[in-house]
């Protein structure tokens, strides 16, 4: 209920409710369908039209912007249906643990684990998910995550502290936790240093090698992806936009075999307060974006 208050608040919420084309669509529509009853009482003789005075225009400008507001209230959930295929895009706000379906968690690409150094910040998804499945037992996630990386190309690089073995972007290893499955895949790099970082090449690179695994070893489960690359990753790219480049990567993937049927990509709700981001604009821009 806090993020419908805060939307209340924002620029962006207002200019896009009231100054969209479909928002001025439906105030016009509200309008001329009461002056259209108007016209219907003045036939009938119910009312004199003529004496009708210019005063009465404004209850009627003000019934056009509440319906206005009210049928473009702040949402936390959109869905987009890809025409000819049974595909479907859904954004959502929330939190990625409790959205259903296999889930993909974005990592380095030295599959780095170690919080307690500060190599991995808890802030983190890939954080979370530690203290959430592995607390206390580090040992057991890297091993899992070994097995998965077993014979799998790599390189070896310097760096100041953790993991030196270096896998391609894209690099992906499968997780079940009791029968719940979960997708690393290697999105950024860490320098020297161990500061995280990516670029939109990178990105694309990920996901084509996301999608890949999921096709050929994962299951047929609705996918459920964060807004990558936006946090310790340090895209400056809009939310925006990488919505839209995750959903058209996920398009392209499917186009000769739909490996999952619905893709989620979801939001948490502090990128939403610092970012400004507006479903209803994503949508739209996914309509616009997607062929």
């Amino acid at each position: 209920m806090n993020y419908y208050f805060r939307s209340f608040k924002t620029k962006s919420y207002w200019a896009y409710a009231l100054w969209s084309v479909d928002s001025v669509k439906t105030f016009m529509a509200v309008v001329g369908g009461v002056w259209l009853f108007v016209d219907i009482l003045s036939s009938f003789k119910v009312i004199n039209k003529e004496k009708l005075t210019l005063w009465y225009l404004i209850p009627i400008i003000i019934l056009g912007l509440i319906i206005v507001i009210i049928t473009r209230r702040p949402v936390k959930k959109i869905s987009y249906k890809y025409p000819g295929q049974d595909l479907t895009i859904e954004v959502c706000i929330g939190n990625l643990f409790d959205v259903p379906g296999q889930k993909v968690i974005s990592t380095n690409t030295t599959f780095d684990t170690d919080i307690a150094s500060g190599i991995i910040s808890p802030r983190s998804l890939q954080g979370q998910f530690t203290e959430k499945f592995f607390p206390s037992n580090l040992p057991a996630l890297d091993e899992a995550l070994n097995k998965g990386l077993q014979d799998l190309p790599k390189s070896h690089i310097q760096k100041e502290a953790g993991k030196t073995e270096r896998y391609d972007f894209g690099t992906t290893v499968k997780l079940n936790l009791s029968g719940q499955f979960f997708y690393w895949f290697a999105m950024a790099d860490l320098n020297h240093s161990n500061n995280a970082k990516t670029t939109l090449k990178n990105v694309h690179q990920a996901l084509d090698g996301l999608w890949e695994f999921i096709e050929t070893k994962g299951e047929k489960l609705p996918t459920v992806i964060p807004l990558i690359g936006t946090g310790l990753g340090r895209l400056t790219t809009s939310r925006k936009k990488l919505i839209a480049i995750i959903a058209q990567s996920f398009i392209n993937a499917s186009e000769d075999n739909i490996f999952s049927e619905k893709l989620v990509i979801v939001v948490h709700p502090s990128d939403i307060e610092s970012s400004g981001l507006n479903l209803f604009e994503v949508k739209d821009l996914l309509h616009h974006y997607l062929p």
